[in-house]
Order: structure tokens, then sequence, then C-alpha cells
């Protein structure tokens, strides 16, 4: 097998803990799961690496109970999303399992795009996350066509208008899906969005925090 990612040949190591199950990262080589950094400590609320303790993002009220990021935004992870997100190399997604649970509990929602974004990359990068870890994906709110968040300097993502509008009414805890939490501001005004809505709950998750 070959590593979904670099195309080197993937060698597995052999010991009792992969004999008794196979290891779920084994699309990727070892040097490029290693090129991935697991967050293991970080704000309490929204994961930020740079954190012990809860962040000055996360010290005001917000519509977002929490979040949970798995992974560093680093430059390997940089050009991991170029290559699924932007040059659209869809399978790339499935490596991302070894880093993700098993089960998640919630109403699994993606953070929509605007039609216009959508046709241009062809696939909503939220949506597909959410497929691949919810039974069940619920697309129940949209989104104003904007310029890109990576292209906005914080002060701009903070000042921006909410791009969201409900499409229909939603119940229970949601489970709000996204791939790169950086100000927070996408997910707390979706979050927004939701609560106005009928959500009883609204907590994030992402791929990863940058």
């Amino acid at each position: 097998m070959k590593c979904i990612y670099c195309f080197q040949p993937i060698h597995p190591k052999t010991d009792w803990s992969n004999v008794l199950r196979p290891a779920i990262d084994s699309r990727l080589c070892e040097d490029c799961h290693n090129g991935f950094e697991k967050i293991d400590q970080g704000c309490p609320r929204c994961c930020n690496p740079r954190y012990q303790k809860i962040c000055p993002d996360c010290d005001r009220e917000s519509p977002l109970l929490s979040n949970t990021s798995f992974l560093h935004y680093n430059e390997f992870a940089k050009e991991w999303i170029t290559r699924w997100k932007y040059r659209g190399d869809y399978e790339l997604l499935t490596s991302m399992s070894a880093f993700l649970p098993t089960f998640v509990r919630g109403k699994g929602v993606p953070v929509p795009l605007s039609e216009e974004r959508l046709d241009e990359r062809g696939f909503n990068q939220a949506e597909a996350i959410s497929r691949l870890l919810m039974k069940k994906t619920h697309l129940c709110f949209g989104r104003t066509h904007s310029e890109k968040q990576s292209k906005k300097t914080k002060r701009e993502r903070l000042d921006a208008p909410n791009p969201f509008y409900a499409t229909t009414k939603v119940q229970g805890h949601i489970l709000l899906i996204d791939d790169i939490y950086t100000t927070g501001t996408t997910m707390k005004q979706a979050a927004a969005v939701l609560k106005e809505n009928g959500a009883t709950s609204v907590r994030g998750l992402t791929l990863f925090h940058s």
C-alpha cells in the first residue's frame, strides 16, 4: 500500500498492538502521519494551543458553548489543506480518520458555503468532515457570499456582518463542524443563528486550530 499523501510505500510496524487491532492511520506513511501535530493541551473552551487556561477570545459570553480541535495548523497541515480543499484532492480526507474519534455525540451540522463558493470549490469541506464523523448530517442554514475568510485580517473577521441565515428550524444539541478554527468568528456567527432558530446548545468541532 502507498501513502495517500506522498505516495511512498507504507511499511507498517509489526507489534502486538497492531496485530490485535490494525492501525487506523494505515493510509498515511509514518513521516506524513508525524507531520501532523496533535493538540494535547490548550484553552479549555476552544482548544487554542497557545493557552493553557481560558484564552482572551473565550473570556466573554458566546453563543458557541465550546470548540474541540484535534490538530495544530502547522506548515504540513497548511499544505494538506491546500491539496484537499483548494486543489480538490477529496480522498485525502480519509487520512484524518487517524486523528478523529470513532464516535461523536450530537446533531452534526456543517458550516455552509455560499452557492458561489460551492460552485467554485466543488464540495463543502465542512460537510465532508461531517459525513466522515456522523451517521447523519443536517443542512439547516445558508450563507451569503463574501470575500474568503483566509484573505481577511483578524480585525476584518471580527467586524464582518453575520453572513449566515436560517433555512429551517432546528432542535436539540448541535455539533457545528468546520475545518479550521482561527478567530472563532465564523463558528460564533453560525452558532448565533442556530441558537436563534431553536438549538438548545451549540458546540464546535474542527480538524485544525490555527
